[in-house]
Order: C-alpha cells, then structure tokens, then sequence
C-alpha cells in the first residue's frame, strides 16, 4: 500500500475565497503528522476534507488508497468505518452520558449484541486513560480535558486505521495538554495507527509529531520531520518554532 493519505494539487474555494491553490502532502503508515499554519490557512478545511465534510474544486484526495471523489455510499460507509474524528470542541451529544456516546459508533456501524457495546465502550475510554467512574456523567459535567479524553475514546470506538483530530490540545492547560499528547504517542505505539492532525501546538510538535506541513498562502510551504522543518529559513518558520507563540 502506498501513503495512507495522499493530497495532490487541491484547491480549495470558500464563499468566493481560495483557500488552497494546490496542496500536496503523503502521510505514512504509522505516523504521527500535523498539518500546521496560521489563522485562516486552511488546515482545519483541509483536514475536513480528508473525512469528506468538504469537497475540493479541484486535486484529488486518496485515503486508505480510496480516491475520496466519486465514492458510491456504501464505499463511503466503509470508508468511514475505519477512521476516528476528534472534533475541535469534542463534538460529544450533551444529552447522552459518556458511555453512551463512546457507544454510538458501535450501534451504528456493528450488529454486535447490546452487552458487548458496553464492554467495548468501557475498553475503548480505558484506552483513552478516561476514569471509568466518570462514564455515566453527562458532557456539560466534564473538565477540557477529561471531554477530550471522552471524545477521544469515541474516536476509537471501531479500532481505527487513522485517527483525524482536529486542534486536540486546543483550551487545555499545559498540563492537560501534555497527558493527552502522551495518549496519542502511547496510542500510536500500542496500536500501530496512523494520526493526522491540524494544530498549532508546538509543544505537541516538538514532544510526539514524527513529520509535518506548513501550509502559507494556499499551499504546503515544506513537509519533513520537525527539526528539519524549524531550520527552514523562512520568517514564518522562524517565527513559529524560535520567536513569539503562533496562534490559529
């Protein structure tokens, strides 16, 4: 198989703004990969559109070696079967309790008894070091980072190929943030998955990302692994990895 994902030259187009002008990137097997750039740099918009949310005008995006455009419905289902999302916000029903959001996935896409669901929802929030004592409680009773944890799990509700996440240590204290960094890496380790995220967290760069892409002005500025990408002599580089926090 080749990369698990693959961008070629997409473009991108949002109420009448380009957003992309021919991005290119290949994630591998087993990476952990992060698509960085400043506010309005459409990493958030790209990642969407690996999980098809969004559709490029144009470019072609292969996930699992599944050219996302043109996809019947029941290919797409499939598809979707194998890949866990962790939205920005968490993403998680405030009217179902943890558990029963973990399990949703499981109803959705399995036939597997009603028991069964909930022993897996248990094993997958023990995955993602959720306190099991907790999976009762609604999502409006949960701290930042203990909603995470919960949507994390539920991203890992059908035992992922990729895991997608979507800014995961935006709002979390520097603490927080550090343990889910470790899940993720420890995640990664265990399960031989790959995950691809949108972030603007160095310390989550520079702690467990293996390559990642710097997206400026509609396209991928440089891909490689973080070290080589912070000697990359361009102010917006410099900027990010030596001088004063990005944010976005």
């Amino acid at each position: 198989m080749g990369p698990v994902v693959e961008v070629r030259e997409v473009v991108t187009r949002l109420g009448g703004k380009t957003i992309h002008r021919g991005v290119n990137l290949k994630v591998e097997e087993g990476e952990i990969y992060a698509i960085v750039g400043g506010s309005g740099s459409g990493k958030t918009v790209l990642l969407r559109e690996m999980i098809m949310l969004l559709r490029p005008v144009a470019g072609t995006i292969r996930v699992l070696d599944y050219d996302l455009e043109g996809l019947t419905p029941a290919m797409a289902r499939d598809l979707r079967s194998r890949w866990g999302v962790l939205f920005q916000f968490s993403g998680l029903i405030s009217s179902l309790t943890v558990a029963q959001n973990v399990a949703l996935p499981l109803r959705e896409f399995t036939s597997v008894s009603a028991d069964l669901v909930e022993e897996l929802a248990a094993v997958k929030l023990a995955l993602a070091n959720f306190p099991l004592d907790f999976a009762c409680v609604l999502p409006g009773e949960l701290s930042g980072g203990m909603k995470k944890r919960a949507a994390l799990a539920r991203a890992l509700a059908l035992d992922p190929e990729i895991l997608f996440l979507d800014e995961p240590t935006s709002g979390l204290d520097p603490v927080a943030a550090a343990y889910f960094d470790r899940t993720i890496k420890e995640l990664r380790d265990l399960l031989g998955i790959t995950v691809v995220m949108a972030t603007h967290d160095l310390d989550t760069i520079s702690s467990i990302v293996d390559r990642m892409a710097v997206l400026l002005d509609g396209r991928v500025l440089i891909e490689g692994a973080p070290r080589e990408v912070a000697r990359f002599p361009h102010p917006w580089v410099q900027n990010y990895f030596h001088g004063r926090r990005t944010t976005g």
